[in-house]
């Protein structure tokens, strides 16, 4: 499962792909303002976020923004061959 975790003013968000209303489709841009292209599949979203498009995201009381792939975690991208899940590095604590 896709997801990914914002953090705005103190308070973490948990964001899933976007169906947005208007065509019953996912967004990806490869800028974050557009042109966007519709996915009626979402087994096609790690095609594009292996290629650095951003994936329309919304939450519980969030609505839907462009997310970068790097901070998207549970797809599945290709590496010669190899599938690999993608997951973002915890940052470390400084002491």
């Amino acid at each position: 499962m896709m997801f990914a975790i914002i953090h705005r003013g103190g308070k973490s968000v948990r964001l899933l792909p976007h169906r947005y209303q208007e065509d019953g489709r996912y967004h990806v841009s490869p800028i974050r303002r557009g042109p966007y292209i519709p996915l009626a599949d979402e087994r096609d979203i790690p095609d594009y976020l292996a290629n650095g498009y951003s994936l329309g995201m919304s939450g519980e009381n969030h609505g839907p923004t462009m997310i970068r792939p790097e901070l998207i975690e549970g797809w599945v991208e290709l590496r010669q061959g190899v599938a690999t899940f993608w997951q973002r590095k915890k940052p470390r604590k400084i002491r």
